[in-house]
């Protein structure tokens, strides 16, 4: 193969992909805009999680990432039972007090 007709598939290939791009850009917006209203209807029908975002994003990228070719539907589905364990977890943690000695038991000293 000569190297004008490597550059003649490189431009063909190009071109292609350039012109699909606004296809590409449109449907991620599309997708967008649907995660959107799904995480909207999924607090609304979750008012328990509001005041818990960072826990419910926490949960929602670990159940995305171990499910990685589910729909955005059935990741928030999965997602409830672990957001309303951590969220319970949460609730016991007692995150303003600092004991004066730490607890050795708990590092492995006794």
């Amino acid at each position: 193969m000569t190297e004008e007709e490597k550059q003649e598939i490189i431009d063909r290939t190009a071109e292609k992909v350039l012109l699909m791009l606004p296809e590409v850009t449109g449907n991620l917006m599309l997708n967008r805009v649907a995660n959107a209203k799904l995480t909207k209807q999924f607090f609304s029908d979750h008012p328990e999680f509001k005041g818990h975002g960072e826990s419910v994003e926490s949960v929602l990228e670990m159940v995305e990432g171990n499910n990685p070719f589910e729909k955005y539907e059935t990741i928030l589905e999965k997602a409830v039972p672990e957001i309303k364990r951590r969220i319970e977890t949460i609730k016991v943690m007692d995150t303003t007090t600092i004991p004066s000695k730490p607890d050795m038991k708990v590092h492995g000293e006794i």
